[in-house]
């Protein structure tokens, strides 16, 4: 993520946030509009074990861990942006030589180099420092590159988009604009809130992703991304290690180095000094071995935080002063929660941050300043937490799984007079509709049976299972809009006001 800002053309009222419509949208923002639209080619390659890629563009790319998280999970990532020179050469040093320094207010430059790149998927974390806690929370120029990033995705039309925002933003008025404007565009929305703790990363990170595919319903990732994360946060006991046996030793090449890997992570690269045996008495990086000896960190905390946490749980949120000493201020009042005094903990270095944050350990930063490294590693996507959400899209997207049906669907239909024993069939063809679909969902019912019916294998089923098929999909359909009217449906008042009571209230306020 960079810090540049972008101001959005013309203006709204507040009256005018529900009743906009398609034109009016098209009228507001004409000047970007695509006018340079190529029809997107059908590129198709595969790694060595046969998965297919999917041609990936990423904005606001910073120093590239999502990028990075991508690529682990099989993405072709063919183009970066960001406006800082300083995450651009570290992006290249690190990632390849694909990234452009560029700055994304200039849409009438950048969209066509997008459009003719044909991606199926764009992906980026728009700046977050408007909404951030650590931010002043109010919108600006940074907010407005959320309304960017809609005005690219909309208007290049991927399959797919992934956005990455503080959880903040979701609140915000520009992801509202934002929002309406992708859904108008035809995408249907997944809005996650994932601690990256669940996602491989021991950090209590909590962030806001938004998922889009076209044509799909709001929702339709939300299974397969619960699925996905881990019964237990992850610790930074169960991150850094605490017995040798349960890790792979590649020789360090310096002492800035680690020598032992996880067998869940990427190794480095491979050498000949790297066939060796363990040696005898060997021990982590010190830095390492500081950390699970003291068992306790201390982490600047932002706005009133606990500041000292045990190695037996993740850490806070990683920032920019992670890594600083507690400050006077901070001795003489800590946190009642602190397990003990924060003098007493041991320090964080700088290569553990950016390890806690997801990048490899072999990731280099070459002579950029410290502040600006430490920054670096603070705005970036968690590598595993864009490797675990590229996984779960490049499944969908070649229909290797199926979205599970959220809500007491049996009990439903229970209720509104099926037999139980129906009931389970009725959820198995839709099981099995939506494998025949793939795992397409369609925010159109019409669309999602005129698909079932095109789909491969369909024609050839008995009429019967055909109609029942059909049924089904339809039934799911009144069971969700039936979920829908519930959270619509006004509460009642906690305390009922009687009706002379109500009277008497009507006639004092008429006096």
């Amino acid at each position: 993520m960079s810090g540049c800002g972008w101001m959005k053309p013309g203006s709204s009222s507040s009256e005018s946030s529900n009743t906009k419509t398609d034109a009016d949208t098209a009228a507001r923002y004409s000047h970007f509009r695509n006018p340079w639209h190529v029809k997107k080619p059908h590129v198709q390659v595969h790694d060595r074990h046969g998965r297919g890629f999917v041609r990936a563009v990423e904005l606001f790319c910073g120093a590239g861990g999502m990028s990075r998280g991508l690529v682990d999970a099989g993405f072709d990532v063919v183009r970066a942006y960001d406006a800082w020179p300083a995450a651009v050469e570290t992006y290249r040093r690190n990632i390849g030589p694909h990234v452009v320094e560029a700055d994304l207010n200039n849409l009438l430059t950048v969209v066509p180099e997008i459009s003719a790149l044909a991606p199926d998927i764009i992906c980026g974390g728009p700046p977050c420092q408007d909404y951030s806690l650590a931010g002043r929370r109010e919108e600006g120029k940074n907010a407005s590159m959320t309304i960017a990033f809609a005005i690219v995705v909309t208007t290049v039309r991927p399959q797919w988009f992934i956005m990455e925002n503080v959880t903040q933003a979701q609140k915000s008025e520009a992801w509202a604009e934002s929002r309406a404007m992708l859904k108008r565009a035809g995408y249907g929305l997944s809005e996650s809130k994932i601690n990256a703790a669940y996602f491989g990363v021991p950090q209590s990170r909590r962030r806001l992703f938004v998922v889009g595919r076209l044509g799909e319903k709001d929702g339709f990732l939300q299974s397969a991304i619960a699925t996905k994360a881990s019964a237990a946060p992850m610790t930074l006991r169960q991150f850094f290690g605490s017995a040798v046996p349960d890790a792979v030793f590649f020789p360090a090449t310096s002492d800035a180095r680690r020598s032992f890997y996880s067998a869940d992570e990427s190794a480095p690269t491979i050498r000949e000094r790297s066939i060796r045996s363990l040696p005898e008495g060997h021990r982590y990086h010190p830095a390492d071995v500081a950390l699970l000896e003291n068992g306790y960190v201390y982490s600047r905390p932002v706005r009133g935080g606990r500041g000292v946490r045990s190695i037996d749980e993740p850490i806070a949120t990683i920032t920019r002063t992670s890594w600083e000493r507690p400050t006077p201020r901070y001795l003489s009042a800590p946190h009642h929660l602190d397990p003990v005094t924060a003098t007493d903990t041991a320090v964080l270095s700088v290569d553990q941050i950016a390890r806690i944050q997801g990048f490899p350990a072999e990731w280099t930063w070459g002579d950029i300043p410290k502040r600006d490294v430490l920054q670096m590693i603070a705005n970036a996507v968690p590598a595993p937490v864009a490797r675990a959400l590229g996984e779960i899209i490049l499944e969908r997207h070649q229909g290797q799984s199926v979205p599970a049906i959220e809500g007491r669907f049996v009990d439903w239909l229970v209720r509104v007079g099926r037999t139980r024993t129906t009931a389970h069939n009725i959820k198995a063809n839709v099981g099995r509709a939506r494998r025949l679909l793939h795992g397409r969902t369609f925010a159109d019912m019409g669309h999602e049976l005129l698909a079932l019916e095109a789909a491969s294998g369909f024609d050839a089923l008995p009429k019967n299972t055909k109609s029942d098929l059909r049924r089904a999909l339809s039934v799911l359909a009144e069971f969700e809009a039936s979920k829908l009217q519930k959270k619509r449906k006004p509460r009642r008042p906690a305390v009922s006001v009687l009706p002379e009571l109500e009277s008497v209230t009507t006639l004092k306020q008429a006096a």
